[in-house]
């Protein structure tokens, strides 16, 4: 695992539960604009999320398998939004992280290598082996995406973050083209291993390697 030799630093948990995207994208605007503030301390938030598309900067409807107006008859939502990246899927069961944090260092590429290094880790932790690749934001397991990765980035801190595919049916993913790339197959923990699996259990291990790696210690 990545380690770092930063000042150990609190942090606040937040586990929202299921919530609606919209709302957890409101949730994050005020958050960055409370941390600018000093209003609150660097945070993590868990979250799942009903399922909804959302589509990054880089991201356009050329990055939908079907017409956008059939989303919402399918139940789906779509949604631009302002963090990197093109499409990507999120669905119940599926375990999203959103680290709301001022950077320890002014350096993106340091911070999703390790940000990515944690998912790697949990993966570990169930005997998985996940890998990054260069250039490609995410993690893949035997060449099939796990997780998506794509963050935004304002006076040094972040938002957005991780989707891991846990429990999710990853039904949602045929209504896309995963990274820009029509060949792309997804996967989830419980298609590699065979069985769900205890989302505590993933929580926990995923906040006990973020907290390691960006040296932090949860504030009670």
């Amino acid at each position: 695992m990545t380690t770092t030799t930063e000042k150990v630093t609190p942090l606040r948990l937040e586990d929202w539960g299921t919530l609606d995207y919209t709302e957890a994208f409101s949730r994050q605007d005020k958050m960055v604009l409370d941390l600018q503030q000093q209003r609150i301390i660097d945070t993590l938030v868990l979250v799942q999320h009903p399922q909804v598309v959302t589509l990054g900067r880089r991201g356009s409807e050329a990055d939908l398998r079907c017409p956008a107006e059939s989303f919402t008859a399918s139940g789906v939502a779509l949604q631009h939004i302002n963090r990197g990246g093109l499409a990507t899927a999120h669905e119940p069961g599926q375990l999203v992280a959103y680290p709301i944090v001022q950077l320890k260092r002014k350096d993106l590429r340091w911070f999703a290598n390790t940000f990515l290094q944690v998912v790697v880790s949990v993966l570990a932790d169930f005997g998985v082996e996940g890998y990054l690749k260069e250039g490609e934001p995410g993690v893949w397991v035997h060449n099939r995406k796990i997780c998506s990765f794509g963050i935004a980035v304002k006076k040094w801190i972040s938002s957005h973050g991780i989707a891991l595919n846990v429990n999710n049916n990853l039904e949602t993913f045929k209504m896309i083209i995963p990274c820009g790339r029509a060949e792309e197959n997804v996967t989830s923990l419980a298609c590699e291993l065979g069985h769900e699996l205890n989302m505590a259990e993933v929580k926990e291990r995923f906040v006990q390697h973020f907290l390691h790696v960006f040296a932090y210690q949860l504030k009670d």
